[in-house]
């Protein structure tokens, strides 16, 4: 005689078999987080990317440290080790806090997720090669009879990697346009530069809407300049012509200019090119100069077409 229990398991539906999940390494119960350039990290979250300690394949990267390394610490094994990797030059640190190993390109994963959001700002140092050779390109650019500018800081910024991508994507849907470095100006309304390397929110203040937006908003939202071109964006190989447009909130010492990389297209004739035409025709330029200073302006006509690279506090005197 069958019995009743094993003719009923005989007969049971099997239920369908489920797939299997990648699941986190360090707690076990969640799918691994995949980021969006499609990188499968070994954890779910950042919780588990703080305090787990799950298996790695590698051990601590900080010399004679046996712990397991984590991937979320750059493959040390606590927070603790990987600013020592940094401290004691076994690594690289992040180029935008300088304290944590870099993880993600040139940042740690924490600068990353930061500036994904939006650009952020990192002093140069004055007595370092990066700040003197700035100086020096933008004195040397500087052409102005009646003024002369003292550079007293200046912030490097940081843009989202998303915002470079696009940048580079213009430049090679034009292989002949030409990046130049160039200067833009606005009304700055913060004391951006006596305080924290950060940028405001005031809808008013061109200086930190411009760098904020990447050029895709100026001040009280306006979307492009008008110029020559017609509408788009404008900036200049000279940074005394920009300097025309720089204005400074009272309790700032400072002057406010945005370095900027501008693929232009063929025939936007620079300030260098003059001196190398025929007398005639360099008289006849150096008249048209003199008739309409405009006609000195650089055209991007998108905003992909040109980055806020470093911001110059400056002063300037008669």
């Amino acid at each position: 005689m069958v019995s009743l229990v094993k003719w009923g398991s005989l007969h049971r539906s099997k239920a369908p078999i489920q797939p299997q999940l990648d699941l986190c390494e360090i707690c076990g119960k969640k799918p691994k987080f995949i980021d969006a350039n499609g990188h499968k990290h070994p954890y779910c979250s950042r919780s588990c990317a703080r305090n787990g300690s799950g298996p790695s394949p590698t051990a601590c990267m900080l010399q004679g440290c046996r712990a397991t390394g984590k991937p979320a610490f750059a493959n040390f094994c606590t927070e603790a080790h990987a600013r020592d990797g940094v401290r004691l030059g076994q690594v690289e640190g992040c180029e935008l806090c300088d304290i944590q190993p870099r993880a993600v390109g040139t940042m740690c994963i924490s600068c990353d997720r930061l500036v994904r959001i939006e650009p952020r700002l990192r002093e140069v140092k004055a007595d370092g090669p990066v700040f003197k050779n700035l100086r020096a390109q933008f004195l040397s650019e500087w052409e102005s009879a009646d003024v002369s500018p003292a550079l007293e800081k200046i912030y490097e910024v940081i843009l989202p990697r998303d915002q470079r991508v696009r940048h580079e994507h213009y430049k090679s849907s034009n292989p002949t346009f030409e990046e130049v470095r160039s200067f833009h100006s606005s009304q700055c309304i913060c004391d951006l530069g006596t305080k924290e390397a950060t940028l405001c929110n005031f809808k008013s203040c061109g200086i930190c809407c411009i760098v904020r937006s990447c050029f895709k908003s100026f001040a009280f939202g306006v979307s492009y300049n008008e110029g020559r071109f017609g509408q788009g964006i404008y900036s200049y190989r000279n940074p005394a012509l920009a300097d025309r447009f720089s204005t400074s909130c009272t309790s700032s010492p400072y002057r406010v200019m945005i370095a900027c990389d501008a693929a232009l297209e063929p025939g936007q004739v620079d300030s260098d090119e003059v001196g190398r035409l025929s007398p005639f025709i360099r008289i006849t330029s150096i008249l048209k100069w003199l008739q309409s200073l405009e006609e000195e302006s650089l055209f991007v006509p998108l905003a992909d077409g040109i980055l806020p690279v470093y911001l110059y506090m400056y002063t300037t005197k008669k």
